[in-house]
């Protein structure tokens, strides 16, 4: 390790790793730092119930990765990368027997929802088919690059005809709820539940004002889920290749202690152990706002009102995951399946919301730090796509439940005390649905609760695995406050380059892709990636 680097990186999540090896491939010396033991954050991959089952602790649902300007650019495939989509994406099972499937082929997915709605099945085929049409475009205003106010995003849809032309894009989806959307244009509960499901899975409570704008990009990717071969590490392990083949350098437990400023610049970091590292192009943190306004700059090189800021404005998720991780000797047969066969080889799984109703009730519940409420996570089985995630003739099992970071009585250290309780209430609820895991079904099961999360993932404040609230006001160029939502900050030379940034967490890339492309507009760096 030199002791001064072009770019010195703070974090080797995905968009740690990925903006160090663009800028490793642009000629410049390049450092990663990582606190930890092993470079991924989110991709964190471990053995947490048996030898052999490897369960992905954080980050398990690719759904971008295909569409990620970094796949092509940084020849992932070409280091090892491979990922399968499986045939039945999603399924919803219901209380009555009944059961939803999504399908990778569209007219069998439209076939499981007129077995509910016909007019139901229609409309969707028009949104899926319009929201493709719009993907592309959508992308490029929206994820892969700096973002723009609402305004202008407003101003762009109809300059480009969007609105004239969609029958599902609007100027008042602004305002709107995703559930206000479904109403809209859904009639049945079940079919209105499973989409608002698949909305909650990726971040986005169907709920909350100013949602709905998302929702048709989100519908067309309904279909685009990946399960990351050998698990979800492979991502992080090839990302490292790719630094590591174009000088770039990767330090583990290297926890940074600050950031070193002279005359308004960021010039380098100083290590918990005393190591200076000098930077004399850049800095870049992709951990929490926070953590670097807060803990690692200098109280005196912002501006106290920004430090405020960061300290009271920064928004956070109000809620947060609850997962349990299993090792299985046999994969789920659902009792739904006599209704729908598929429902046995679909890989997300709703456990019985039946109606948006019913899934509201449960984020008041959760906001409100109770536990009292309904228990219906959702289940996935990679191995049923991945065998190698587990011994021959095994699974690996995973089950997430919206759950409180901080409980009503105790807070967020109640957890250890009840996470056991907890996640056995989980299995309970898979078991009524798949009454073959009762027994010695379940090898061994372990809780990771919203308390563990910060832990592991510290950028992962309260729990927030999305790094920032996903709402109207925590969107676009407000994100994360709107003085920071540009990737640049007050002190010369130190960028922004995580998801607490635009658009937000989830394996996107586009943090780092957009700071990219700050970045380079900045230090004069040639662009020879590929445009969106």
């Amino acid at each position: 390790m030199r002791d001064a680097y072009d770019a010195v990186i703070i974090g080797s999540g995905h968009n740690g790793l990925a903006l160090g090896a663009y800028l490793a491939r642009c000629g410049l010396e390049v450092v990663v730092l990582e606190r930890r033991h092993e470079e991924g954050g989110g991709l964190c991959t471990e053995e947490l119930t048996m030898p052999g089952f490897l369960h992905n602790v954080h980050a398990n649902y690719h759904t971008f990765v295909d569409l990620a300007p970094p796949q092509a650019d940084l020849d992932l495939a070409d280091h090892g990368l491979s990922y399968v989509r499986p045939p039945v994406q999603m399924a919803s099972v219901f209380d009555d027997g009944t059961a939803l499937t999504v399908h990778t082929d569209l007219d069998k997915t439209c076939a499981s929802i007129a077995r509910f709605s016909e007019e139901d099945a229609e409309t969707f085929r028009r949104l899926y088919t319009e929201a493709h049409g719009y993907v592309n475009l959508l992308l490029g205003t929206l994820m892969y690059q700096p973002p723009m106010s609402m305004k202008e995003l407003t101003r762009a849809l109809s300059v480009l005809g969007v609105e004239d032309r969609s029958e599902f894009l609007s100027v008042k989806l602004r305002r709107e709820p995703i559930d206000a959307f479904l109403d809209q244009h859904f009639t049945h509960p079940k079919v209105k539940a499973h989409l608002a499901f698949h909305g909650a899975v990726c971040g986005y409570a169907n709920d909350v004002p100013g949602l709905a704008m998302s929702f048709p990009l989100l519908v067309g990717k309904i279909d685009n889920w990946h399960v990351c071969v050998g698990g979800s590490h492979r991502l992080a392990h090839a990302l490292w290749r790719d630094l590591a083949q174009h000088g770039g350098v990767l330090v583990v437990d290297a926890d940074v202690d600050h950031i070193e400023v002279e005359g308004g610049r960021a010039v380098g970091v100083v290590l918990a152990d005393g190591t200076q590292l000098g930077a004399r192009r850049l800095v870049a943190s992709t951990v929490d706002v926070e953590q670097t306004f807060l803990r690692l700059l200098p109280a005196g090189a912002v501006p106290a009102e920004l430090r405020s800021s960061v300290e009271r404005d920064v928004a956070h998720q109000p809620w947060s995951l609850f997962s349990v991780h299993l090792a299985l000797r046999e994969p789920p047969r659902y009792e739904a399946a006599a209704f729908d066969p598929d429902v046995d080889q679909a890989w997300v799984v709703n456990l019985g919301y039946a109606s948006t109703e019913e899934l509201n009730a449960d984020w008041r519940a959760v906001r409100s730090g109770d536990l009292a409420g309904t228990c219906r996570p959702n289940a996935a089985v990679n191995t049923l796509f991945d065998p190698t995630d587990a011994p021959p003739g095994h699974y690996t099992g995973l089950l997430r439940q919206i759950a409180p970071y901080a409980l009503a009585d105790g807070g967020p250290a109640a957890w250890d005390g009840i996470a056991r309780w907890y996640g056995q209430r989980c299995l309970d609820t898979w078991r009524r649905f798949a009454p073959n895991l009762g027994g010695d079904a379940v090898l061994d099961w372990v809780p990771y609760s919203p308390a563990d999360i910060p832990r592991k993932l510290r950028n992962m404040v309260r729990g927030d695995w999305m790094m920032g609230e996903v709402s109207l006001q925590n969107m676009l160029d407000r994100r994360p406050l709107p003085e920071l939502a540009q990737y640049r900050t007050p002190v010369d030379g130190l960028y922004l380059a995580g998801s607490t940034q635009h658009p937000h967490g989830f394996i996107t890339f586009a943090p780092a892709y957009n700071a990219l492309q700050v970045i380079a507009e900045d230090l004069g760096l040639q662009a020879w990636w590929r445009d969106v």
